[in-house]
């Protein structure tokens, strides 16, 4: 499986691999509107990141835990699960196949943004919720990349998927 997407190469029927944001740009590219050079790395990109980052049973141990009523409950949650994934270390040709992707778009900067599955949805936004890093280089790539998935930890994300009943929807 191809986990680097070109945004010219996924559209509205690909949500599930690309998410909502990432889905829509490669919309408004098949329909000839201005759309930057860029590429998706895929849901499932995260997925391999996290089995092979043996985080995953961890993750879903600290999930399982949560008391949403709790808010130190879910502080705790947050910063253990935010720290497991960015404490994991890309896969090496999962890595080297992103920075390839970036050296393909010939820019010195590229922001990474959050692009999840059940991102922007007819009932569920996600607007503010995740997290994006402008301005970032090659060297940056990789840990603003973790950072953009840790940020589906974050309270705040958490209280929302929880609250929108997507608790034990997997979101990517």
């Amino acid at each position: 499986m191809r986990f680097i997407r070109d945004l010219k190469e996924i559209g509205a029927k690909d949500i599930q691999i690309a998410g909502g944001k990432g889905a829509n740009l490669g919309e408004l590219i098949r329909i000839g509107m201005p759309v930057p050079e860029g590429f998706v790395i895929s849901a499932q990109a995260f997925e391999r990141f996290l089995k092979e980052t043996d985080t995953e049973a961890e993750i879903q141990t600290r999930w399982d835990k949560i008391n949403i009523g709790d808010v130190e409950s879910i502080e705790e949650a947050s910063e253990i699960i935010r720290s497991l994934i960015l404490g994991g270390r890309f896969p090496e040709d999962f890595g080297d196949e992103i920075l390839h992707a970036f050296d393909q778009l010939g820019a010195r900067y590229v922001a990474v943004r959050s692009s999840a599955t059940a991102e922007d949805t007819k009932i569920d936004s996600w607007a503010g919720e995740l997290e994006t890093y402008l301005n970032t280089t090659k060297e940056d790539l990789l840990e603003n990349i973790k950072r953009c998935w840790a940020s589906l930890y974050t309270p705040r994300a958490i209280f929302y998927r929880f609250g929108r009943k997507l608790d034990h929807k997997p979101i990517f």
